[in-house]
């Protein structure tokens, strides 16, 4: 988007710097696995990975190396314009329908179908049986069959009847990334190429801030431990890789789940390396920390929010100081990164509480902080009651809605506030010398490896000076 990489990978809709790399194709794969099944040609192109545009894979078709029937692409809210302008010109090449699916699609189906006329549908909740469903569709049936799709009739728009679930997620053998060049997608630390590996799906938290029971439920499922271990090895062996991202909103929610997951892992003895998405409360056991080390686990990112549990419990982000204390104490006693996230800008908070948050976070034994504004996304709780009372400063620009904007007014916070803040904590956190002290070889990498990140967030610490 504009000259921007962006990843559109589940509740993911951040830019690229946000955390330093493009993530696999992860729904699209599943998609592509679901389709070839059935008999069908499907191909996964990344144009942002690869560095394309939408003109060279004109080009690409023109040569008559695939003649696509069906358009299926993902999007999220401040890319969607752009994304459907993009696919609009290869419905206009190839003459296929163009359906999308993500955040948007799931949150305001409607209204993403009203500001892309181009578009022909999209798939609300989990895309991969809405899309088998299309795609197995004879010619002249009637698209309303497929339930999780909301789509295009004449001048009328047909909301689907229900929000689309994955059936065969609990017994699949994994997702089929065909020709994916994994050498695309690095992890910034090792600069490494890495895969997703999904371990589960839904999440029965309630955070009001949070758009990923939107398009997954809050209803907790997973695979069994040996299957995703089974597609580990196969990546491992397939695809020469060593490095791996559990994918699941909160991959450790189950302890003995995941617990199994690493026993598996230690029993095959595959050396691999793996980072995930956690819960603090989820790794309060030192015994099953030391197992997912052993395991591979070199990495683990959670969500702290704020410095008080009072804001935390406005967020319904249920989690209680002492769980905090204890997780961080046995990533840090067990040699896993803890990698922290914080929201600024939540509606009642200060310029003296985002201060405070700053704080906490230094005086936390982390090793990455994360500082990000509050994004009112349609459809959470928190963006339906801040566009009630009139906090979303612009309803209809969806392209504020990513972490390089703050798109309320609420008291005190502005747009202008908001990110000072976050560029201040910023500058605090990771410009302390005790900091630098002990991650300097690391830091040092990120800058040797990913330069142009690195000189965007350095620039982004400056410009809001005091």
């Amino acid at each position: 988007m504009d000259g921007v990489s962006f990843t559109r990978q589940g509740r993911c809709q951040e830019r690229d710097d946000v955390l330093g790399t493009t993530k696999p194709p992860l729904s699209l794969a599943w998609i592509a696995s679901v389709l070839r099944q059935d008999g069908h040609d499907a191909r996964i192109i990344d144009l942002t990975a690869a560095g394309k545009t939408v003109g060279e894979l004109a080009h690409f078709l023109d040569e008559g190396q695939f003649a696509p029937t069906l358009i299926i692409f993902a999007s999220c809210f401040p890319t969607w314009d752009a994304d459907a302008r993009a696919m609009g010109a290869l419905k206009e090449k190839t003459g296929a329908p163009i359906i999308s699916f993500g955040p948007h699609a799931s949150a305001a189906p409607i209204d993403a179908l009203k500001r892309a006329p181009v578009v022909d549908g999209v798939l609300v909740g989990e895309p991969e049986d809405g899309a088998r469903a299309l795609a197995n569709l004879q010619p002249g049936e009637n698209w309303s069959t497929v339930g999780s799709l909301c789509f295009r009739r004449g001048d009328d728009i047909v909301p689907c009847r229900e929000s689309g679930r994955f059936g065969g997620f609990a017994s699949a053998a994994g997702p089929d990334w065909g020709g994916t060049d994994f050498d695309h997608y690095r992890l910034p630390l090792v600069n490494a190429p890495y895969a997703l590996v999904e371990t589960s799906r839904g999440c029965p938290y309630t955070c009001d801030f949070c758009v990923a029971p939107l398009q997954q439920g809050h209803q907790f499922r997973e695979r069994p431990a040996p299957a995703v271990v089974d597609e580990i090895e196969r990546l491992q062996h397939e695809r020469r890789l060593r490095y791996f991202y559990l994918w699941g909103d909160t991959v450790t929610l189950n302890q003995k789940s995941i617990g199994a997951i690493a026993d598996e892992l230690i029993r095959r003895r595959l050396g691999i390396r793996w980072i995930a998405n956690a819960r603090a409360d989820n790794v309060t056991d030192p015994a099953l920390v030391s197992r997912l080390r052993a395991s591979g686990c070199w990495m683990l990112s959670f969500g702290i929010e704020a410095s008080v549990p009072e804001r935390r419990d406005e967020m319904q982000k249920r989690l209680p100081e002492p769980a905090i204390a204890s997780a961080v104490a046995n990533l840090r006693r067990a040699g896993i990164r803890s990698f922290a996230f914080f929201i600024f800008g939540y509606p009642g908070e200060t310029l003296a509480s985002m201060a405070a948050t700053t704080d906490y976070a230094c005086d936390l034994d982390i090793d990455f902080a994360g500082f990000y504004p509050a994004v009112p996304y349609p459809g959470t709780e928190l963006g339906d009651r801040a566009a009630a009372v009139g906090w979303v400063t612009d309803p209809s620009d969806w392209r504020q809605l990513e972490y390089s904007h703050y798109a309320m007014k609420c008291g005190e916070l502005t747009e202008a506030s908001v990110l000072k803040a976050i560029a201040r904590a910023r500058r605090r956190f990771y410009l302390r010398p005790r900091y630098l002290a002990r991650h300097a070889w690391e830091l040092a990498r990120i800058a040797a490896t990913k330069p142009g990140i690195t000189k965007h967030v350095v620039k982004q610490m400056l410009a809001r000076r005091d």
